[in-house]
């Protein structure tokens, strides 16, 4: 969820960016001349709240001058939403706008289970709206594309991500079939530790080999009763 801001409380904001990345209709490029931008900001903390309160929540301005969306994270809630599956948009960030990540870098850091789930939850929730007649086509053939290329192990493609933009034929239940096959693959590929909670190999160097074992926690299993 995104939580609105007036424009005085965005212009707080202002020194405290870290990064941009244009996100949505005009970064797979199937926006046409009336789509808005969509930029995903990265900022440094306002104040103490994001140490103390764990508000996954992101802050949206709407620059209706501009007709352009700014949503603001922190790095903190960016990794937090990433690794929860929360939003599929952070993703797409690292896989398609991290210039100074290399691919296997990319692959790494999103080939985890709770991200793959939330492109398939993704394709699975805009189906329903398709049965009733309001296409999500895009968002599904792009949410099965890329859980499917990252279970294959492979970085997904986004030109192939753009072709989608132009699909308009389609069977619901063949759409509907492949969401289940690959839930099915996904939970099988977790259960055997294919797949993990959190990144197979750390995202940044441990300093030492405590927290090596820190990092490598995260994705110990807890005992089922």
């Amino acid at each position: 969820m995104n939580v609105k801001i007036d424009k005085d409380e965005y212009l707080l904001l202002d020194g405290l960016i870290i990064k941009t990345h244009v996100i949505g209709s005009r970064l797979y490029k199937t926006n046409t001349e009336d789509s808005d931008t969509d930029v995903l900001v990265i900022y440094n903390s306002y104040g103490d709240s994001d140490i103390y309160y764990p508000n996954s929540h992101q802050l949206q301005y709407d620059d209706h001058e501009d007709n352009t969306q700014y949503i603001y994270t922190t790095k903190r809630q960016f990794y937090t939403n990433l690794f929860s599956g929360d939003s599929t948009i952070n993703a797409d960030v690292i896989m398609f706008s991290s210039d100074d990540l290399s691919d296997s870098e990319k692959l790494n850091t999103v080939r985890t289970y709770n991200i793959i789930k939330s492109f398939i939850g993704l394709a699975k929730r805009d189906l329903r709206f398709i049965k009733k007649g309001k296409s999500k086509l895009f968002h599904v053939l792009r949410g099965l594309y890329c859980a499917e290329q990252l279970m294959d192990n492979v970085l997904p493609d986004l030109s192939e991500i753009e072709k989608m933009g132009s699909v308009t034929e389609y069977d619901i239940q063949s759409l509907v079939k492949r969401v289940d096959d690959l839930r099915s693959r996904m939970n099988k590929l977790f259960e055997s530790g294919e797949l993990t909670m959190y990144p197979k190999k750390p995202i940044f160097e441990a300093k030492d080999s405590l927290e090596e074992k820190i990092i490598e926690s995260n994705n110990t299993k807890e005992f089922r009763y």
